[in-house]
């Protein structure tokens, strides 16, 4: 049986698969699909680093969207790079290990404008869903975009930079991509 739309996970800021473990790839091909059936209120985004890391001033990641119909006219396309903000919570509390010494958690959510927006992008699927054949299918591709937070000092180019997601709060966070900054902004530069 087909599926109604292509799970394509778009990594805007982590080229390529270097960086992703491999237990994380089931849930990563799922990650289109999970996110259409999400309360976009439990989405977060949480980032390990070092504890000297301060991301510049407003700089926050981004849920990138892009969904296209396999029929122009079918339904509205998107391409849209959503802002998540900065989330106050404690690690313990949201079920994430307690950061080694040296490293901190910088955790991410949807603010209401996010979470409207997602919440727009799944009634165009449902309702595509629910269209005559011919009007049916596409890709919806779902990516976190990070390379505005990697800031430049040249001493924290090789630290470590641990990117965990959670989808929804009932299953908790995954770690989808691990590296160093300085790999981050070279993938960034690849864009």
């Amino acid at each position: 049986m087909k599926r109604f739309f292509t799970c394509l996970v778009l990594s805007a800021a982590l080229a390529g698969c270097g960086g992703i473990p491999l237990r994380s790839l089931p849930r990563l091909v799922q990650l289109s699909e999970s996110l259409l059936e999400a309360n976009p209120a439990e989405f977060m985004v949480a980032l390990q680093v070092d504890a000297r890391l301060v991301p510049p001033p407003g700089a926050v990641p981004l849920l990138v969207v892009k969904l296209t119909p396999r029929e122009p006219g079918a339904f509205e396309p998107m391409d849209k790079k959503l802002p998540l903000q900065l989330a106050v919570a404690s690690s313990a509390a949201l079920g994430l290990k307690a950061p080694p010494a040296g490293r901190r958690w910088l955790l991410y959510s949807m603010p209401p404008a996010t979470q409207a927006e997602l919440r727009r992008v799944q009634a165009v699927v449902r309702q595509a869903q629910a269209a005559p054949d011919k009007k049916r299918g596409g890709s919806l591709g779902v990516g976190v975009e990070q390379d505005s937070l990697a800031v430049t000092d040249p001493a924290l180019s090789r630290t470590r930079w641990d990117t965990w997601l959670q989808v929804r709060q009932s299953e908790g966070f995954f770690e989808v991509w691990s590296g160093t900054l300085e790999q981050l902004r070279q993938a960034a530069q690849k864009r």
